[in-house]
């Protein structure tokens, strides 16, 4: 479907990664292989001398003061996407829901819900779940340009968890996603093709976002993800996807979902294609393949991001496989445990050929931030040390990427923002919590 990852997840990992492979150094500018889902709090220092952006996510909600939103939705009450506060799990904005509707003993009662699940679009209409204390009405909108459209409305009166139908009448946005939302019915005078304002979009009490499909389109996507072993720092998975799609594949630690790895996928039809496993911290161990349309994966995801809920809310298709440890020796390699990184510094054990060095970063905002750096020039399974020069990320999720030095495209210092370049170049990664104590 995130200052840092600042919930330290419940279980660790082992933290292995390799890669025999060599990955390219410079990432296309609409790669999915970029994402920031945690908090607001940007550090935006540029290094010096370098072609690459800054790690970018696109904003289509950014003029209506949802940052960081790019699955065409609203989030509202406990939130879906990136906040400025680690304290939750949650990765949305902390959004109270207002109070709207009857203020009887009867509404106090029940709290009003929507639920709003990926279907295709049957009879010109599409349907959510809704539960209301009295009279509100249903907007489902889509994303353009910033700015929510309504699609089509109906009207929720004194509902308990029944359908409501919704005639979609403007249809531009299908397939994709969109957004059901539950306003008193005093704010939910609109009609299709109209945009939601700002005080109506304030009025919101419950939202929930799918992906909703043309007329007959339930099966346009699929995903085979079989056991295997991981070969070459690569899985192997068959995909069924229709133009400008993507695939995500990640491990659990925790509750949360970590991204290992992504690839473009448009026009497939059975097709087998392979994915590059780069933060290898969940091998071995089950790992999942999500199916996305481009312009609904909340942000673009570099490996060791956290997988938001919006964007796991409008997954099309996904299947989750055991990924063992390969059969080769793994050439590069980098093992990065859960650990304290109270006196300032975080150790990691790496495999690399001449002219390596590391990355320990963690997400700040839109950018992902270097908080430490090493040489591992010609390291065979010895231990390095690594200075965390910029520790605001801790207590949090860090990643620690291998580079090789032509492949880096820039020097780099505490606080630092990666670019794309750079990040897109990275051999192997793993993933560890730190903690402060």
């Amino acid at each position: 479907m995130d200052s840092t990852d600042g919930d330290t997840p419940e279980g660790g990992s082992n933290g292995h990664a390799s890669n025999d492979e060599e990955l390219p150094s410079e990432v296309p500018s609409d790669s999915v292989l970029f994402d920031g889902d945690e908090d607001d709090e940007q550090t935006t220092t540029d290094a010096d001398a370098d072609s690459g952006r800054s790690i970018g996510r696109r904003t289509v909600l950014g003029g209506l003061g949802v940052a960081g939103v790019g699955v065409a939705g609203i989030a509202v009450g406990s939130g879906v996407l990136s906040s400025g506060d680690d304290s939750d799990d949650t990765d949305g904005p902390e959004t109270t829901a207002p109070s709207s509707g009857p203020t009887d003993e009867t509404a106090d009662e029940t709290e009003p819900s929507v639920s709003f699940d990926n279907q295709p679009v049957e009879n010109d209409t599409v349907e959510a779940t809704v539960t209301t204390p009295g009279e509100y009405t249903l907007l489902v909108t889509y994303g353009d340009d910033g700015d929510r459209v309504v699609a089509g409305t109906a009207d929720a009166n004194d509902l308990d968890a029944e359908p409501v139908t919704v005639e979609i009448a403007d249809a531009g946005a299908v397939p994709g996603a969109h957004t059901a939302h539950l306003v008193d019915a005093d704010s939910g005078d609109y009609e299709a093709g109209e945009t939601l304002s700002p005080v109506a979009i304030d009025g919101v009490v419950d939202a929930d976002t799918a992906f909703v499909s043309g007329q007959g389109d339930e099966a346009e996507t699929g995903v085979t993800f079989e056991d295997q072993a991981l070969y070459r720092g690569a899985v192997s998975l068959e995909l069924t996807t229709p133009d400008d799609h993507f695939v995500l594949v990640t491990y659990p630690r925790g509750d949360e979902q970590i991204v290992a790895g992504a690839d473009d996928t448009s026009n497939l039809d059975g097709s087998t294609r392979t994915v590059d496993v780069v933060d290898q911290s969940g091998v071995p161990g089950e790992h999942t393949a999500h199916v996305l349309a481009n312009d609904d994966g909340s942000q673009f995801y570099v490996p060791g991001d956290r997988l938001s809920e919006q964007t796991a809310d409008v997954v099309t298709a996904s299947e989750t496989a055991t990924v063992s440890e390969p059969d080769a020796e793994r050439s590069v390699d980098v093992t990065f445990a859960d650990q304290s990184a109270g006196n300032g510094s975080v150790t990691l054990t790496a495999t690399a050929p001449d002219a390596h060095f590391v990355l320990v970063t963690y997400r700040s905002g839109d950018d992902r931030i270097v908080a430490g750096a090493g040489d591992v020039s010609g390291f065979d399974g010895e231990q390095l040390t690594v200075e965390l020069g910029d520790a605001r990320g801790v207590s949090g999720l860090h990643t620690a990427y291998i580079i090789a030095e032509e492949d880096g495209s820039q020097f780099y210092e505490a606080g630092d923002a990666v670019s794309e370049a750079t990040v897109g170049s990275v051999k192997v990664a793993a993933t560890a919590s730190l903690s402060d104590e």
